[in-house]
Order: structure tokens, then sequence, then C-alpha cells
């Protein structure tokens, strides 16, 4: 959002120079971003979510800060990417280039091995956080799984640290989850596409029962609905407090003065 040639990027997107057309929306009733891509060729889907318990109603501050609750209503501080080839055949591009501290901290990068065929991990360190990426592929009933080699990556100009790279052919069927998590996360999961099947079916019946409470049947449901669910993902839950401002100092245009609007 702040600087697109070093602010970092988790790119996951058909091979540019394609006659490509894009749509994208939130899954209905729920906050489950759905982006497709169509082309001749094939059709894939990309599935972004951040995981939500279903069996807590409220989060209190003690929540990710060493607090002891249920697991199956943990909080899990994940960010999920899920892309399916659901027609045809097509090549899918993956770009990881994190940048810690708001771009002002150094990193290193570290290709895991492991012994599982349908997982592959990657680690970036910096001073005050590490991050783990793990890719899990999903082969389908009838082609060959899908090859996820990833390569280290520097951004041109930047040296702040590596990223990585892939490119991996999905024909139809074929999915590849993709989740980014804290390194050092407490009593962390082995990461499965039947466990990702579960926190995504959790937080879409989340979703749903919540924007069921309201009440209100007008004109205007869907967008007062949408609205509403934009707003609880910028509550803080243990006080209730919404960020004021998302775009606050963003500048009206780049290289303008104004960057102090709330919009």
């Amino acid at each position: 959002m702040l600087d697109k040639d070093k602010g970092g990027h988790f790119t996951i997107s058909p091979p540019s120079g394609l006659k490509i057309t894009t749509k994208q929306q939130y899954l209905p009733s729920n906050n489950i971003l759905q982006t497709r891509y169509m082309n001749d060729d094939g059709v894939l889907t990309l599935t972004d979510f951040f995981p939500r318990p279903l069996k807590m109603d409220h989060l209190d501050s003690t929540v990710g800060r060493g607090a002891t609750i249920d697991p199956r209503g943990e909080l899990k501080k994940w960010l999920v990417r899920r892309v399916e080839c659901i027609r045809g055949a097509t090549d899918v591009n993956v770009e990881v280039f994190p940048a810690f501290n708001y771009a002002q901290d150094s990193h290193t990068t570290e290709i895991i091995k492991t012994d599982d065929d349908a997982q592959r991990i990657v680690h970036f360190r910096s001073e005050n956080l590490s991050l783990e990426l793990i890719a899990t592929i999903d082969c389908g009933d009838d082609a060959p799984c899908p090859e996820l080699t990833f390569s280290k990556k520097h951004i041109d100009g930047c040296s702040l640290g590596e990223g990585v790279t892939a490119t991996i052919n999905l024909k139809e069927g074929q999915s590849v989850s993709f989740v980014l998590r804290d390194l050092e996360e407490k009593n962390k999961e082995t990461v499965s596409t039947a466990l990702l099947d579960q926190v995504q079916k959790d937080t879409s019946v989340y979703w749903f029962n919540w924007i069921s409470k309201s009440k209100y049947k007008g004109r205007w449901r869907e967008v007062v609905s949408r609205s509403l669910m934009i707003l609880k993902m910028l509550t803080y839950e243990p006080t209730g407090a919404i960020v004021a401002a998302p775009t606050f100092s963003l500048p009206e245009d780049f290289g303008g003065g104004r960057n102090w609007d709330y919009r």
C-alpha cells in the first residue's frame, strides 16, 4: 500500500501477458474474498481469508499473549490463501517478498527441506519477527501432483532480504493452499488440506452467523450488511473500538501535498 517497490508483497496470479478476465467479490454473508482469473485455457479461483474461531463469541485482551483457551476456539493469526484450478489447466506465479517493520528491518530467507511431498516450507527471520510460509498441495484425483519448487530471489535495488518465487502448473481439480503465520507461534498445528477445509468452513459459518443477527431488511440490505462486516473487521474486540480512518495519512495522489485528510 505504501511502497510498491520495497514495501513487500505476496502475489498469486496467472503469468503476465495472458489475456485474463478477472472478477473479485466477497462471498455472500462473508468476509472471505474470492478472486477468479479466466482465460481460454483455464480458470483459477483464489480464496483469501483470516481464520475466525467458530466457538468463541468474544476475544479478550489476553488472546495471542500467552493466554490458555480452548484450542477449538483459539484465534489463528494466519493469512490463508488458496488457489484452485476449476477448469482446464494454467500456470500460477507465486511471489512472497516480506518487508519487516515497515521495510526498515532486514531479514534472512531459508527454504526448509521436508519429508512430505505435498508440503513446502519457507522461513523468513528478522530481528523482532519471524514468519513461516507453508504451501500444501492438493493433487486432485486423476492427474500427477503439480510441481512446486520455491527459489530465492532479490528485488532489484532493495537490500532488505530475499523473497521466494515459484511457478506451478495446475490442472482441473488441483489446488495449493498457502499459510503465512508467526514462526514462533505456540502450540503450532500441522497444516493440512483437511485442517484448512475445516478452518475455512468455521470462518464462513462464523461470519454467516454474525451478520444474520442484523435486523435490517430494507432495499439496501446487501450494501448495509457489507458495510457492517467491514466495520466488524476494523473493530478491536476487547474494547469495541473501531479504527477511525484506515486511509489516514495516505496521500490523495502520490507526490501530492494532501496526505492529512480522513477521506
